[in-house]
């Protein structure tokens, strides 16, 4: 058995063995992808073909890839490149969309955490005659809830907005098309999928307005100045293509889920009404403060986190849970549990004993309390 389980594949997905080699070839070769000479023209040649192998795990034209240094910064680059447009933004929206558009009009979601359309097509009505750009992601976070993407474009054509969709979360585990979406900027990041950290792509459709204030070299075709991360590039090209085969862990998600509401039946499985990715589980173990269960799970050799992974190492009220209208007290004792792609189910069956393990302490405890007083 493995030294430990890791579930925590929404925070970083391990570096695939294939990325890990094409990132090891690229740096022992050399070579600046700007230089004229033999070695820059092996490192552009390297910058080009993991280009064309993210722009294929998307259905991008190459061309339409702009490489970055991650999906915070691909967020980012979306929400300033499309202009000073009106920006309308889910509430469950990662915090690299909500602070990068802090004027934004935020768009309220269900007890599921799926989008409100109906306020979304009010909002878009209220001020037809503003540009305006909506920013709505795939698939959530913490919750794996995927959105209507399909339905968001719909309205925003017909309200003459862009659209920009964050699939940091999705790519890789669920088919992604961008021009099948219709959108107009989409965000990736390598390390959600195998990849390195510190490098992701936002790709911008043909004809699509874009700006950006970053001046220095013209790389990536002026879009995004800055001498190209060759090895992480590579890296994140080689994870893109074995990405591309697909991630099929609906089946593992619900036997853990049945498990774990089998051995604490007020548990709760949060946007459980929801369609969701087949790898992420976000639930509540009662009574059980969510960084109590981080850590015991720790000590019992299973990495998972309470939320998203993007405040420092702290455990914080996760705002997702807020705007699907979960108590306060409930969303302190939720876990997010994320399959990948080197998972394998004697991972989730260290988790179901660690879960239950807890869970009976936590209980005999309060049984032992209750019968002292």
């Amino acid at each position: 058995m493995a030294a430990f389980a890791y579930l925590d594949h929404n925070a970083t997905s391990p570096l695939r063995p294939v990325a890990f080699e094409s990132m090891v070839e690229v740096l022992r070769a050399g070579g600046n992808p700007s230089s004229v000479h033999t070695a820059g023209r092996k490192a552009r040649a390297a910058v080009e073909t993991a280009r064309r192998q993210v722009a294929a795990l998307v259905g991008a034209l190459p061309a339409e890839v702009v490489f970055t240094s991650g999906g915070t910064e691909a967020n980012n680059l979306a929400l300033s490149g499309a202009g000073r447009r009106r920006v309308l933004v889910s509430a469950v929206e990662h915090d690299s969309v909500l602070r990068a558009a802090p004027a934004a009009e935020i768009i309220g979601v269900d007890g599921n955490g799926v989008v409100d359309l109906a306020a979304l097509e009010r909002a878009l009505a209220s001020s037809a005659d503003e540009p305006a750009l909506v920013s709505v992601m795939l698939a959530n976070n913490e919750t794996g809830v995927l959105q209507p993407i399909a339905d968001v474009v719909r309205l925003a054509r017909d309200a003459g907005a862009l659209v920009h969709c964050d699939t940091v979360q999705a790519a890789g585990k669920v088919p992604v098309e961008v021009h099948g979406l219709g959108v107009d900027y989409l965000s990736l990041s390598a390390h959600k999928l195998g990849g390195p950290t510190g490098v992701g792509a936002l790709i911008v459709r043909t004809g699509a307005p874009f700006a950006t204030d970053r001046r220095g070299g013209g790389q990536e075709s002026n879009r995004r100045a800055g001498t190209e991360n060759v090895a992480g590039i590579a890296g994140f090209g080689a994870a893109a293509q074995e990405a591309a085969k697909g991630l099929d862990l609906a089946d593992w998600r619900d036997r853990l889920e049945f498990s774990l509401v089998q051995i604490a039946p007020r548990a709760r499985v949060f946007g459980a009404g929801a369609i969701r990715l087949g790898n992420t589980s976000c639930v509540a173990m009662p009574g059980v403060p969510a960084e109590t269960q981080v850590m015991a799970f720790d000590l019992a050799g299973v990495c998972i986190s309470a939320g998203a992974a993007c405040s420092s190492g702290k455990v914080q009220r996760s705002a997702v849970l807020a705007a699907m209208g979960v108590p306060a007290d409930e969303a302190a004792t939720a876990i997010r549990i994320s399959l990948g792609w080197n998972t394998e189910p004697a991972d989730i069956e260290r988790l179901i004993t660690a879960w239950r393990d807890l869970y009976i302490r936590v209980t005999q405890s309060d049984i032992s309390r209750a019968e002292a007083a």
